[in-house]
């Protein structure tokens, strides 16, 4: 029965987790989940007493204070399939509350390069969360989350928007990216038919990881919502990154922030 322990619920020689190497404590329950490595310094500049807890593979994960509040951060990867890992994972080590931070595409010109959007549900095409549960299962952010990004934002002064995203799981031609500009290279008429399709269902954010997320988070019993620097307007066809990424980590530490006092008081049930 061990070994097939082993094999079901991998671990490391020292017990900890396979791919994030964690063991239960520690994290702290909120956590800041953003796909890159490299954002979990911007992360980090608005913490206090940072503390390095593990790296392997693309996942880092590290934990500090913010204004006296104990939060984490570990990046995902790239898309749903590695974020998978991470939240079963991190449910393992004990975390109840993840808030992903990443850049997406935009499809509403009112929104400019640097401005903040907070997916509030997801079409899913992901392709990981499929394997999870049927294609019809919803993908959505906690709304308590939602309440919590859009109070940071207000309290910071940022611009920023609710949304509903599209997830695609691919960043070329799933987001309706020509493989080359040649007459005679493939281009399916699906592919080029993404975006006016997309846009007539109200989709504002373009990206490819937050809805399979969503779902896995929630399957785990993790309350979760996202926060995305727009960087890439398709309809302006602007590509910038303007601070968005800082501002993002700003408002989501803040946001755990408010979640924390709110859970504290029994503000909302969960």
């Amino acid at each position: 029965m061990k070994e097939l322990n082993q094999v079901l619920d991998p671990k490391t020689k020292d017990g900890r987790s396979y791919f994030l190497h964690l063991k239960e404590g520690d994290m702290p329950g909120y956590v800041i989940v953003p796909g890159s490595p490299e954002r979990i310094q911007k992360i980090i500049a608005n913490w206090d007493n940072v503390q390095d807890v593990a790296e392997n593979r693309h996942y880092i994960s590290k934990r500090g204070t913010f204004h006296g509040m104990e939060q984490g951060a570990t990046s995902t990867g790239i898309g749903a399939l590695s974020a998978e890992i991470c939240f079963n994972e991190l449910q393992k080590a004990g975390v109840h509350t993840c808030i992903r931070i990443g850049t997406t595409g935009c499809l509403d010109p009112e929104f400019d390069n640097g401005d903040l959007l907070i997916p509030y549900a997801v079409i899913r095409k992901d392709g990981t969360s499929e394997c999870y549960i049927e294609p019809e299962f919803p993908s959505f952010a906690d709304p308590i989350v939602v309440m919590a990004l859009a109070e940071a934002c207000e309290r910071l002064g940022y611009k920023y928007g609710l949304a509903l995203e599209y997830t695609a799981g691919s960043f070329y031609m799933g987001q309706g990216r020509p493989l080359s500009d040649e007459p005679d290279s493939y281009w399916p008429s699906w592919a080029a038919n993404i975006l006016p399709d997309i846009e007539q269902q109200g989709v504002k954010v373009l990206e490819m990881d937050t809805g399979g997320q969503f779902v896995l988070a929630y399957l785990q019993g993790i309350r979760m919502g996202a926060i995305l620097a727009v960087v890439a307007n398709r309809k302006t066809n602007n590509f910038a990154y303007n601070n968005g990424e800082e501002k993002a980590c700003l408002a989501t530490s803040l946001a755990l922030q408010i979640l924390k006092e709110w859970d504290d008081e029994g503000r909302f049930r969960r």
